[in-house]
């Protein structure tokens, strides 16, 4: 394995930055002009990016020798069982950057109500940070939720997708690399950069900002992807509760 510096890190977060940017700004659209629903056009955009960097991640750990095995690909993207004290590291630093996010969101806010950030005329209503997140924007966006169930396998498959695609590219692959580089101070690093890795949506950046360090911080700590998979799957999970209350009726 080796080292990878901050200058040589930069591809690795601009190309799938980049990917992203391309799917929100123009495949998402394009695909709602060819009549696919709001909803599934922007599950398609940016679930490719997110795909591909899942693949990636195995590309490039073959590229190192790794073994397609599982003890091998176990150890290269330090997928460990959490245990004991660790546990505690993870739920303490989920609630604090938990309650931050809320709190900086708030902040967010007041800059876009103020015209201080602009928000693109294209956005979403269900990620809009000025509307909350509920089933009403979910329920335009993908046509109708009630006993829609393929928008709920969509969301379930980008989900994992998101999570395992993101976790194993960032703190799986390049975050490894980076502490050989940079030593103590490559959680920072890796945290910024993966922040501005989340450009194409640039209102959420000062809000995502405690949840990047945060998880960037006791992924290095412990040495261990899985609680970054974990933290990572709870969050952005938590996104299904109004989809599966709309799927099944419930408002």
């Amino acid at each position: 394995m080796n080292k990878l510096s901050f200058w040589e890190s930069l591809p690795f977060f601009i190309v799938p930055g980049a990917l992203m940017a391309a799917g929100f700004y123009w495949v998402m659209p394009a695909l709602e002009k060819w009549g696919v629903n709001l909803y599934i056009s922007y599950s398609l955009a940016l679930g490719l990016p997110l795909l591909l960097m899942l693949i990636a991640s195995m590309v490039f750990i073959a590229i190192e020798g790794v073994g397609f095995t599982w003890p091998e690909i176990k150890q290269r993207f330090r997928l460990y069982p959490i245990k004991g004290r660790d546990w505690l590291w993870v739920g303490g630093v989920f609630i604090a950057e938990m309650a931050l996010y809320l709190l900086v969101s708030r902040l967010t806010q007041r800059l876009i109500s103020s015209g201080w950030i602009r928000l693109p005329e294209m956005i979403p209503a269900f990620v809009d940070p000025r509307t909350v997140f509920g089933q009403e924007a979910l329920d335009q966006a993908a046509g109708g939720l009630a006993g829609n169930w393929p928008v709920l396998i969509v969301s379930m498959i980008l989900l994992v997708i998101n999570v395992l695609g993101e976790e194993l590219w960032w703190r799986g692959m390049i975050l490894p690399r980076q502490e050989l580089a940079l030593g103590a101070a490559a959680w920072v690093v890796h945290g910024l950069m993966w922040n501005f890795f989340h450009a194409y949506k640039y209102w959420d950046l000062i809000s995502l900002l405690p949840l990047s360090l945060g998880l960037s911080f006791v992924v290095s700590k412990l040495r261990n992807t899985s609680a970054g998979i974990l933290i990572h799957f709870i969050t952005n999970g938590s996104g299904l509760i109004p989809i599966i209350l709309g799927v099944l009726g419930q408002h």
